[in-house]
């Protein structure tokens, strides 16, 4: 009796470490493949496209929509609103249904990483003109405000890499093959802090783009 309650919990501890690297691996990789997408289309926005090649793209008229706002308030409630109620609704959403065991929602940084660095590399956007910063005060505010924000969408997307209700084994599939129900849905304790820690990153980035933009 005493070994088989001493090798249950050694199931359970042994589960929990794979739980916390599992959590740590996923948020190392996913960041990594969003800065390199984000390096590459940086620097293909850069030398092969025009100046201002995104203006007008979804991307710029977010920025655009943001900025519309008449105080400092109302542009920090309008990014928190687009960060948080939008962007961070879309990674635990898609993460509710998988392809081939990988969650869809990995598919987010993936998007960012390339149009974020076309947006930058082609100087595209809207509420604001890169060159107005020197190499210096761009790059410290470009890792304060959208690094730590991309940091944030990847902790939230790898806190609910293993919410997934749905798997789908084809891109003709149509329907997917339930794996769980909502019920079953349990977060580890490495999860839930990462997830807290990624939404509390997103209203630290948002505060920082609004001073930004105020200052401007």
């Amino acid at each position: 009796m005493e070994s088989a309650r001493y090798q249950q919990e050694k199931n359970m501890n042994t589960a929990q470490i794979q739980s916390q690297e599992n959590i740590f691996k996923r948020i190392l990789w996913l960041y990594g493949l969003y800065s390199l997408l984000n390096l590459v289309s940086f620097l293909s926005g850069y030398y092969l496209l025009p100046e201002g090649f995104m203006r007008g793209s979804p991307y710029s008229a977010i920025g655009s929509f943001v900025a519309s706002a008449n105080s400092f308030w109302g542009e920090f409630g309008l990014t928190l609103l687009f960060n948080l109620g939008t962007v961070v609704v879309v990674c635990v959403l898609t993460n509710l249904q998988q392809f081939k065991g990988i969650p869809i929602g990995y598919i987010v940084p993936v998007i960012l990483g390339i149009t974020s660095g076309l947006v930058s590399g082609t100087n595209s956007f809207s509420a604001s003109d890169l060159k107005q910063f020197n190499a210096w005060d761009g790059m410290a505010l470009g890792m304060s405000i959208g690094g730590v924000e991309m940091l944030a969408y990847v902790l939230v997307i790898s806190a609910t890499a293993n919410i997934g209700l749905t798997q789908y084994d084809s891109l003709r599939q149509w329907k997917g093959e339930k794996i769980k129900n909502l019920r079953d849905i349990n977060l580890s304790a490495s999860e839930i802090f990462c997830l807290c820690l990624g939404i509390l990153m997103i209203v630290i980035a948002a505060y920082r783009e609004t001073v930004m933009a105020m200052n401007l």
